[in-house]
C-alpha cells in the first residue's frame, strides 16, 4: 500500500513544497516533486496580505496537483517570530488495574505538560516528547506496555500567537485546504537531519532562509532550545549594497546572477557580508542562557546559504570542532532539485510526520486526521483516506 504526503514549508518569503510517496510494504519514501515559489505575501507563516497569500498558495497547490494521484496527507511547516518554545514536564498516575502503561496514560501525561496558566494569546501547536520516567526510572524512550504506577514525561512545547495562527489557517481554508497537520519546521529538521551522535554531543542546527533564520540546539540527546530569527540571507544583500554603495534592489539583482570567482572585489564583498550575517545570528543566540550554558561543539547547516564556503565561515565564527551540510537521507527521488540544501526542511517535515505518526505520541493536529479535504476537489481529485 502506498500513501502520498505533501509538505508545505513556509520559509521566509518563499514556499518550499515536497510531494512524497511512502511505500508502506518496503518502507521506502520516494520524492515525486519538489518546488520553490516566491510568496511575498508571507513572511515565514506570518501572513502580510490575505488576498495575495491566497493567490500564491493556490498557485503552488495547482502545480503540485498535476503530480498528485489519489489521496494526500498534508503537513504544514511553520516558521516565524510569532513562534516560541518552552521546555516542560507532565505527570500521570497509571489507573489501570494491572498497571500497564497504555496510550491513554501517555497522552494524559503529554497533555499535563501544557501549563495551565498559559496565556490566552498563545496556542500550543506541538508537544514533542523527549524522554519518560516510570516509577523513578529515567531515560525511557517509549513507555507503552511497561508496568508502573507513575509516569512522567519531559516535553518541548511549540507555541504560536493565536491571532497570527488564525489568520494563517484562514488562508489555508480559502485555498480549500481544511485538514492538515501542523509542525514547527525547525523541530522536524532537528529531529531528522541531526544524527544520534550529534544530538548526544550537543549539535547546533542553523537553517538560514532568504528573510528568516531558524535554529535549535541539542544537549546530551535532549532538545534544549530553539530560536526563530527575523532576518536571513537578505541581510547579506543589504551589506553588499552598503559596501558597494548601491541601493538594495540593485544589489539583489547583481547577486541573483553572480557566479563566485568571476570578480575578486565582489567575492571579497560577499565574504564580508556573509560574515556580518553569521555574526548577527551568533549575537542573537548569545542572548540565550541555554546557549551560554551548553556551547555547541558541532554545527549542521542547511537552507539557502548552505554551501562549503558558508560552512567554513561557520566553523570559525561559532568556534565549533565539526561542521557539515545537512542532507536528507533514506530518500529515493524522481527530481534532481531535491539535492539543494534549501529543500532539507521540507523533506524533513515528511519524514518527521511519518516517524511521529508511527510513535503515535505528542503530535497536535490542527484539524482531524491531518488529511486533505477540499484541496483535493480543487485539484480535481475525488478520493480521500
Amino acid at each position: 500500500m502506498t500513501r502520498e504526503l505533501l509538505s508545505l514549508d513556509f520559509y521566509g518569503n518563499e514556499l518550499i513544497a515536497a510531494l512524497a510517496v511512502l511505500d508502506e510494504e518496503t518502507d521506502t519514501l520516494r520524492l515525486r516533486h519538489a518546488l520553490r515559489k516566491p510568496c511575498k505575501s508571507f513572511c515565514g507563516a506570518l501572513v502580510r496580505d490575505m488576498d495575495g497569500a491566497t493567490r500564491e498558495l493556490t498557485a503552488v497547490l495547482d502545480e503540485i496537483g498535476s503530480y498528485a494521484s489519489n489521496s494526500v496527507s498534508v503537513v504544514i511547516g511553520l516558521r516565524g517570530k510569532f513562534l516560541s518554545f518552552k521546555r516542560s514536564s507532565g505527570f500521570e498516575s497509571v489507573s489501570s488495574r494491572n498497571r500497564i502503561i497504555g496510550t491513554r496514560d501517555i497522552e494524559a501525561a503529554l497533555h499535563n505538560s501544557i501549563p495551565t496558566h498559559l496565556s490566552d494569546t498563545l496556542e500550543v501547536i506541538d508537544v514533542f516528547p523527549q524522554s519518560y520516567t516510570v516509577d523513578g526510572n529515567i531515560g525511557i524512550t517509549n513507555p507503552r506496555g511497561m508496568s508502573g504506577c507513575t509516569l512522567e514525561v519531559e516535553t518541548f512545547l511549540s507555541l504560536a500567537l493565536a491571532t497570527h495562527l488564525k489568520t494563517f489557517t484562514t488562508v489555508l481554508s480559502n485555498c480549500g485546504c481544511n485538514e492538515f497537520q501542523i509542525l514547527p519546521s525547525i523541530i522536524a529538521a532537528g529531529d531528522m537531519l541531526l544524527n544520534e551522535d550529534e544530538k548526544q554531543n550537543g549539535a547546533l542546527l542553523l537553517d538560514i532562509g532568504q528573510t528568516h533564520t531558524s535554529a535549535l540546539m541539542y544537549h546530551k540527546g535532549t532538545l534544549v532550545e530553539a530560536w526563530e530569527l527575523d532576518f536571513g540571507k537578505d541581510r547579506m544583500a543589504q551589506a553588499v549594497a552598503d559596501l558597494l554603495q548601491n541601493d538594495l534592489e540593485t544589489a539583489k539583482e547583481v547577486l541573483k546572477t553572480y557566479e563566485p570567482g568571476t570578480d575578486e572585489i565582489v567575492d571579497e564583498v560577499l565574504e564580508e557580508a556573509q560574515t556580518k550575517l553569521l555574526y548577527a545570528i551568533k549575537k542573537e543566540l548569545l542572548q540565550s542562557l541555554i546557549y551560554l550554558q551548553h556551547p555547541s561543539g558541532q554545527l549542521v547547516l542547511c537552507g539557502v546559504l548552505a554551501d562549503k564556503a558558508a560552512l567554513k565561515s561557520c566553523k570559525k565564527i561559532f568556534g565549533v570542532r565539526k561542521t557539515r551540510l545537512a542532507t536528507a537521507t533514506d530518500l529515493v527521488t524522481d527530481c534532481g532539485n531535491a539535492a539543494d540544501a534549501a529543500y532539507s526542511g521540507s523533506l524533513a517535515l515528511v519524514a518527521h510526520a511519518i516517524a511521529r505518526e508511527r510513535q503515535a505520541l505528542g503530535v497536535t493536529q490542527a484539524k482531524p486526521s491531518g488529511l486533505l479535504d477540499g484541496l483535493l476537489t480543487k485539484l480535481g481529485l475525488d478520493e480521500i483516506f
